[in-house]
């Protein structure tokens, strides 16, 4: 059962509440072009990842339920996994990761419904990049997208802004690597960094249409396809930052 779905319908009471949790917390979150954001699906959103904060930030003030694709280790947590899956998210797995986006990701469209994608991964999570800097995309978003026969989905590039923020070393890296030895980024020796905002602003941009991308997407073309959308994304996406 995904929490989120369940309490959506309650004229935005519990998005209410999270909000005024980040304020208690000390967390100034603002959200600009929010009109931007289709009222209906499917939606694949597209944003960078600085935060552990970014999914819980997003859903809160975004007001709807969006289903996240988490990283591999996450799911091997038994806490944080049952608590991701309830609330919609889906952690990768160790043996199949594309698989498993791929296809927990296309019954999710099916349902009209909302994912949300970091595509840079772990990278800006371990070595935390300037508040306008991006790492670069993984091309799996773009397949997800493009094999998904997914009437009528669209792409939302989206950036989450820092302002301010405080940083501290969190978990060894060597913890991370006994969670997801198949990570090549946890075996470095050190810490994985936590980020917590205190100033923040949420920038929507123009949905647009995977259709057009489609009718490429086949033979020696298809390559060339994932490659340009890879990169009209990271360039949105790293423009919303640069605003």
């Amino acid at each position: 059962m995904n929490l989120l779905e369940s309490i959506a319908p309650f004229d935005g009471y519990a998005t209410a509440i999270a909000q005024d949790l980040f304020g208690w917390l000390g967390i100034d979150v603002k959200v600009q072009n929010l009109e931007r954001l289709p009222q209906c699906g499917p939606l694949l959103i597209v944003c960078n990842h600085r935060s552990f904060l970014d999914p819980f930030i997003l859903t809160s003030f975004l007001n709807t339920p969006i289903n996240f694709a988490c990283h591999r280790y996450m799911g091997n947590v038994p806490v944080l996994r049952e608590v991701l899956l309830s609330c919609g998210g889906f952690p990768l797995s160790n043996n199949d990761w594309y698989k498993d986006l791929l296809q927990h990701s296309t019954q999710i469209l099916d349902r009209g419904k909302t994912i949300g994608i970091f595509p840079e991964g772990a990278a800006p999570m371990l070595a935390t990049p300037s508040p306008k800097g991006l790492c670069a995309f993984y091309r799996g978003f773009a397949h997800l997208a493009l094999q998904a026969k997914v009437p009528n989905l669209q792409i939302l590039p989206v950036a989450i802004c820092s302002q301010a923020e405080i940083q501290w070393p969190a978990v060894p890296l060597s913890v991370l690597h006994y969670l997801d030895p198949l990570e090549p980024l946890f075996t470095k020796d050190g810490w994985h960094p936590a980020v917590l905002y205190q100033q923040a602003t949420i920038r929507i941009g123009t949905p647009f249409s995977i259709a057009p991308y489609r009718d490429g997407y086949h033979g020696r073309q298809a390559g060339k396809v994932v490659k340009d959308l890879t990169a009209t994304l990271s360039q949105q996406v790293a423009d919303l930052l640069a605003a």
